[in-house]
């Protein structure tokens, strides 16, 4: 008998690549009846959960939704956003009060013992190791590079750079300019993070794709991005990704030709299922 791999193979089905998160899946485009920014409100039913967040209205007909983020045990969309933003937030607050710190310390002569070094601060650290494939958000985030890294350098000058002058009135003149600059800098940096958020939300719309099974039965899926509709190489599912607790929502491992990525195969059986 034909086992449940092979019945696949045969079928020489095209299969819709999308992302979640960092990682990709696939489904088989069989299963696809239409793809779509989710544009309209989603209803919120009495029942409705983060795997089940309500229902659309798509041509007439009523769609229940499924967020697979959720249902693949992935932090949800909104979610992320709103870690995302809450850093930023603390960044952008790190940054008010490190100038109001150079500030006390220069009036007060004390040392100043907050970061220097642009990549030593959290921001810093944070934005030298994210990544993100979004252009959009790529781009505006580069635009904070630059005036975060001449705020850091205004203290720098104040406090780190030898002093060969001995005209106290010149040197008190130095310093009120560079508090100065800071509070430039410090101005365009916040509202840069402040515009971030925006950013990230204005450039992270989720996808739905609804899909249909032999029964008509419609549902929307929930995705970050749909990347294409490409053949496959599947092999078994490792054990360890088996869901021992509910519906089993992935069925394979698949591979690109003439490529290393990874993509996990939903078990559509298992998605309708929920």
């Amino acid at each position: 008998m034909m086992n449940q791999l092979d019945a696949l193979k045969d079928n020489n089905n095209l299969w819709l690549t999308m992302k979640l998160g960092s990682q990709l899946y696939a489904m088989e485009s069989t299963f696809v009846e239409s793809i779509s920014v989710l544009e309209e409100k989603i209803s919120v039913l009495p029942e409705s959960n983060e795997v089940k967040p309500g229902i659309i209205h798509s041509r007439g007909r009523v769609i229940p939704l499924i967020n697979l983020r959720a249902a693949l045990g992935l932090k949800t969309l909104e979610a992320e956003q709103m870690a995302f933003d809450e850093m930023l937030e603390q960044r952008k607050n790190d940054h008010i009060h490190w100038v109001h710190e150079m500030e006390r310390c220069l009036e007060n002569e004390e040392p100043f013992h907050l970061a220097t070094d642009p990549h030593k601060c959290a921001f810093g650290k944070w934005y030298d190791t994210y990544e993100t494939d979004n252009q959009t958000i790529a781009f505006h985030l580069r635009k904070i590079d630059e005036p975060h890294k001449k705020l850091h350098h205004t203290a720098h000058l104040a406090f780190e750079c030898p002093r060969e002058c001995d005209d106290c009135e010149r040197e008190k003149c130095l310093r009120e300019e560079l508090k100065e600059d800071a509070h430039t800098y410090m101005k365009i940096v916040v509202g840069l993070l402040d515009q971030a958020k925006m950013v990230f939300r204005d450039n992270t719309r989720t996808m739905c794709v609804i899909v249909q099974d032999k029964q008509n039965v419609l549902l929307g899926l929930l995705v970050d991005e749909v990347l294409s509709v490409e053949p496959l190489s599947l092999k078994e599912l490792p054990a360890s990704c088996m869901n021992t607790s509910g519906p089993q929502v992935l069925s394979h491992i698949g591979e690109k030709q003439g490529s290393d990525a990874t993509l996990l195969v939903l078990d559509m059986d298992g998605i309708f299922s929920l």
